[in-house]
């Protein structure tokens, strides 16, 4: 109200428009407040969070209402939205219902400028599981090409782009992601025993693998087959898996890691572990 007298009697200038505005809330917390222990800094935010990722946050809610940010696994839904929104504005996919404003959110949810051409997407989730197996930029660069998922070159817009939520996802697996998506791969054979019919497993699951194709879905899939062909239930073929390469019983989706990882270093994991553990 102070604002308005003074726009109006010392400026002689009309006020703005009052807009009523809430706040951004940690998700499930309530507003953040510094002395209750709930808080994370705007700084915090940005660190964590991509900066057009954040400003669709805010720009994809309506002022009144409060802004739930999940620091958490939360992310990690909330880039993946971000990026099928971006699709869809360069026409890449067709619009769902609900994505209301669709193109003013996108453009307003840019930092800099525009892009004229679809930027690189590289899943958060995705990024999260190769930089828990390889920091080192030059590696990460060489998985994301031995998976396809990159060119051998990339343009200066897509390298800035890659870098930034590289760092990103760094600073957020540091000091915010949940103990459930961390891990550590083990270089070499975790300390484990297996039974017979766990090192049946591995054997059927060896040969499916070097007389099929090296693809996410296939090794996903090639589990259950396995399973079925040594007589073990499904869970457990993915748990002597993760055993096996992370020393636990779970882990980032099998499939996607294992081509991550690459061929040469899976297969000889799995010939060392029927024939020592």
């Amino acid at each position: 109200d102070t604002g308005k007298v003074i726009s109006e009697k010392i400026f002689n200038y009309p006020p703005p428009h009052y807009v009523v505005y809430e706040f951004i809330q940690l998700k499930g917390k309530g507003a953040m407040h510094s002395s209750k222990g709930t808080a994370v800094s705007a700084e915090e935010m940005l660190k964590m969070t991509p900066p057009e990722v954040l400003r669709f946050l805010i720009m994809k809610n309506k002022p009144s209402k409060h802004i739930d940010f999940d620091p958490g696994l939360g992310l990690l839904d909330l880039v993946d939205e971000y990026d099928e929104e971006e699709r869809v504005y360069f026409g890449v996919e067709e619009e769902k219902k609900g994505m209301k404003d669709l193109r003013r959110v996108y453009e307003l949810s840019q930092p800099y400028k525009i892009p004229e051409k679809l930027p690189l997407q590289i899943s958060y989730r995705h990024l999260a599981t190769i930089v828990q197996i390889s920091r080192d930029w030059e590696k990460i660069l060489e998985i994301l090409r031995r998976t396809g998922q990159i060119k051998e070159k990339l343009d200066k817009d897509d390298e800035e782009r890659l870098k930034s939520r590289v760092k990103h996802v760094i600073y957020w697996l540091d000091n915010f992601a949940p103990d459930i998506i961390k891990f550590s791969l083990q270089e070499t054979l975790p300390k484990i025993k297996l039974d017979d019919k766990q090192k049946e497993f591995l054997k059927a699951y060896l040969d499916l693998i070097l007389s099929g194709e090296w693809k996410a879905e296939v090794l996903h899939e090639n589990v259950y087959t396995a399973s079925k062909q040594s007589g073990i239930n499904p869970k457990n073929g993915f748990k002597i898996m993760y055993k096996i390469l992370l020393g636990k019983e779970s882990g980032p989706r099998l499939g996607y890691f294992l081509t991550t990882l690459g061929k040469e270093f899976v297969v000889r994991r799995i010939k060392e572990a029927i024939e020592r553990a």
